[in-house]
């Protein structure tokens, strides 16, 4: 997979850019500020529609964009890329209400026709690194289940479709028990006991399509990156678990669930305690008028050596497990299309000391991918395994 050109109209520091793109990649330096990563995260976004930067979109977008025309501020990205079955165009277009509530309009064209953002997902697709990657295993479990969702949405589109049908599950019966909460209902009443029973069994079968995904997922993520991790540290063990609360699947069930499909089997066993668990938690989701369990509670467990990273792991092993995870999700992608995504390195070389970032640049040149990296410093770009990468320069929102 090869991304041919770039174009950006009014995206962050970008007024203006069209950026033809060599089939290796690029080497990117500059100041900070200067757009380099502004770059990448709109490569990034054309693969999943949704920034790897910011949860709120509406800051991509120029606020003075528009205003000599007299329309809303706006922004548009675009991509020209080669996969296997050929050229093809991708373009997502922001348009910001110009009023207070600066709300955001988002449409999505793939070879110039309109599609919904869940058709658009995984056309394009990459692997970013960038330094906050690190929070993936010291930040909040809410961080690491946006990544793991965006990266199985891009192998798997059926996988943004399920996790979509679970939400809208999951807000309708948050809906019926914030009012049984204010109505202080009790869990033996007849009506309210029957609703629960319909939404109960709704959850249940959204909440497998999407949980069964995510664990055939990790447990692929787990076997590349134990193996990614060994070649980064040479002597350390790493293991990726996916993590249900109060949901008691035996582990031997967890591990047995394979990408991309799971056997019937388990999927009925994980039916069943899923819905063991919402008989049991009744009481409590009446009184506090909420679901406390299911994929939007669910966390990844990172250990290496058998300490939990997340807690009690250094700074360097966090990064280090970061980038092994990240090398798997290259291989979950690689595996589930038949081409190797876009590999995308924002400023991450100058977080490893030089024996770490060889080995990580050699893991990533012995791959027929495209390579755009970034850095500060053109030293941290001058490895052997980068020197055939064409040199740009970014400043104040220009590219030379």
């Amino acid at each position: 997979m090869r991304l041919r050109t770039l174009e950006l109209n009014e995206f962050r520091s970008f007024r203006r850019l069209f950026l033809p793109l060599q089939p290796a990649g690029f080497r990117a330096v500059g100041p900070n500020a200067s757009g380099k990563s502004t770059l990448l995260e709109a490569m990034a976004m054309l693969a999943t529609t949704r920034s790897p930067r910011t949860s709120a979109e509406r800051e991509i977008a120029n606020w003075q964009s528009g205003s000599d025309l007299a329309i809303p501020p706006y922004a548009r990205l675009r991509a020209e890329f080669e996969r296997g079955d050929g050229s093809h165009h991708i373009e997502i277009g922001l348009t910001l209400d110009g009023g207070e509530s600066g709300a955001l309009k988002k449409r999505t064209r793939f070879d110039d026709r309109s599609v919904r953002s869940v058709d658009a997902v995984g056309q394009l697709k990459t692997v970013l690194f960038s330094p906050q990657d690190v929070d993936l295993i010291s930040g909040s479990p809410n961080l690491r289940r946006r990544y793991l969702d965006m990266a199985v949405s891009q192998a798997s589109r059926s996988y943004l479709r399920a996790l979509s049908r679970y939400n809208r599950v999951l807000e309708q019966r948050n809906s019926l028990l914030r009012g049984f909460a204010r109505e202080k209902v009790s869990s033996e009443a007849l009506g309210p006991a029957q609703e629960m029973a319909f939404w109960n069994a709704e959850l249940i079968s959204t909440a497998v399509d999407v949980m069964a995904m995510r664990l055939g997922a990790v447990n692929f993520l787990n076997s590349r990156a134990k193996f990614h991790f060994s070649m980064l540290t040479g002597d350390e063990t790493l293991s990726v678990a996916y993590v249900a609360p109060r949901v008691n699947l035996p582990e031997e069930e967890w591990v047995g669930v394979a990408w991309p499909a799971t056997p019937q089997s388990i999927r009925q066993a994980l039916a069943a305690s899923f819905a063991a668990s919402l008989e049991r938690l009744v009481a409590e989701e009446l009184r506090r008028g909420i679901t406390v369990i299911g994929p939007h509670r669910d966390d990844i467990e990172v250990m290496a050596s058998g300490v939990d990273l997340g807690r009690f792991g250094s700074r360097g092993q966090q990064r280090l497990a970061v980038l092994a995870i990240k090398l798997g999700e290259l291989d979950l992608l690689e595996d589930a299309g038949g081409e190797t995504p876009v590999l995308l390195l924002d400023d991450v070389l100058s977080e490893l000391d030089g024996r770490h970032r060889e080995k990580l640049v050699n893991l990533l040149s012995a791959r027929d991918a495209q390579i755009c990296v970034t850095s500060t410093d053109d030293r941290d770009l001058a490895s052997p395994g980068l020197s055939h990468l064409p040199r740009l320069r970014v400043a104040d929102g220009a590219v030379g």
